[in-house]
């Protein structure tokens, strides 16, 4: 093991069931709390599913120690994952010690941890930083826990690569004592994404995201005269760069064609990566900050967006030649598909015995509060955004209707 990490434990093992996931999953392009939830969805549905991950685009941002980031929460990545993958969280504890997620441990049911990477022996930022990190864990014998960690980084401190690791349970016991996040996590069919949909939807949150990414451009230049503000700004981009990239790769699998519409820019933003990385540690050392950065983060953020649009609309942009979002009538296989898995999840339903005449208010279990959930899980799924006034009454008497309305929501008739 490398010299920075003395009391790492042996090299990562082959896995007859873990190794072929970790092979065929995109990590570069995934965050250190998406990695064990793609994992999860590639072990239940098949390698790619996690790419779903990248179909919808979004902006977020929430302060953090003073500063403003785009970091997701583990609960921003929960959730998209129950969205876009299917997952379903049964259980969840925070802060146990080691001997209570071993306790929670069973052959072939792996749990989702985060803990503090620093105390994680396998982490190159074992014993150097902080920061929340996941990772699977699993029974492996009765003196033993096996851990799958997806994360694919270079850090300061040597390379993060995807493997599995066998701790005796003193080593892993140790490695929790902080405090571990523990999720029991269950997979479900992937839900059906309908790609022209959410193609329009995410060049609709595109165009409603410019003011709030220019507020946050502001802010963010402010803080690049201080070392912390570059740091964060480093971590930013790197976050902003690899979700572009997840993306473009669940584009690529999906709408070849639309895919192109973001060639190039992997390169741009991997040197905007090095520039402020540069910078960071010229600050470090005393030198002057580089507030030029925001402008050139601002310009590769502009240039993406451009593209998300152009993608839906290809008309306004001649000789492009990616997808138009074609008309998806009401109760389309797309909508129905994803209006089904929602009121089916919601209410603990089959879907497969669900039919567009059955009446909203028979169905077992529902009520005005469950009805929200659903319009939220669909919309979300769909990437649309169903205008208030399409919130009639007739919109929502029975499946069928309930069809029409997303159906016209994604530019099918109604």
């Amino acid at each position: 093991m490398s010299p920075h990490v003395p009391n790492a434990p042996d090299r990562p093992s082959t896995d007859p069931v873990w190794t072929p996931i970790l092979t065929g999953l995109h990590a570069t392009a995934l965050d250190c709390l998406q990695t064990s939830f793609a994992l999860l969805a590639d072990y239940a549905n098949g390698s790619g599913s996690h790419l779903a991950l990248g179909a919808r685009y979004g902006f977020r941002t929430r302060d953090q120690d003073a500063l403003i980031s785009v970091e997701a929460t583990s609960d921003d990545r929960a959730a998209e994952a129950v969205d876009l993958l299917g997952l379903r969280v049964e259980g969840r504890w925070m802060q146990l010690d080691g001997p209570q997620v071993r306790r929670l441990c069973a052959p072939g049911q792996p749990l989702y941890v985060t803990a503090d990477a620093y105390d994680l022996p396998w982490c190159p930022y074992h014993g150097h930083e902080h920061m929340r990190h996941s990772f699977l864990a699993t029974e492996a014998g009765p003196d033993q826990v096996t851990v799958v960690d997806a994360y694919h980084n270079d850090t300061a401190w040597g390379p993060a690569r995807p493997g599995v690791w066998r701790l005796p349970t003193a080593a892993f016991d140790a490695a929790l004592a902080g405090g571990a996040h523990t999720l029991a996590v269950t997979a479900h069919p992937a839900p059906a994404i309908d790609v022209p949909a959410m193609l329009a939807g995410n060049a609709a949150r595109a165009r409603r995201a410019r003011p709030e990414i220019a507020r946050y451009l502001d802010r963010t230049g402010a803080a690049l005269d201080t070392v912390a503000g570059l740091h964060r700004f480093v971590l930013d981009v790197w976050l902003l760069a690899r979700a572009r990239d997840l993306h473009e790769r669940w584009l690529a699998a999906v709408a070849p064609e639309a895919a192109a519409a973001l060639a190039g820019q992997a390169a741009r933003w991997q040197q905007l990566a090095t520039r402020s990385y540069v910078a960071l540690r010229r600050a470090q050392a005393g030198r002057p900050a580089a507030p030029e950065l925001a402008d050139a983060l601002g310009e590769l953020i502009s240039d993406h967006l451009d593209a998300l649009e152009a993608i839906a609309e290809p008309a306004a942009t001649p000789g492009h030649d990616a997808v138009r979002p074609a008309p998806d009538p009401a109760g389309g296989e797309g909508v129905r598909a994803a209006v089904l898995g929602a009121l089916g999840e919601t209410l603990d339903l089959d879907g497969s015995t669900l039919r567009t005449t059955d009446v909203l208010r028979e169905l077992p279990g529902f009520d005005s509060f469950r009805l929200v959930d659903v319009i939220d899980r669909v919309e979300r799924r769909l990437g649309v955004e169903v205008p208030a006034t399409a919130l009639s009454a007739a919109d929502l008497r029975d499946v069928g209707s309930l069809c029409a309305m997303f159906g016209a929501a994604t530019g099918g008739a109604r």
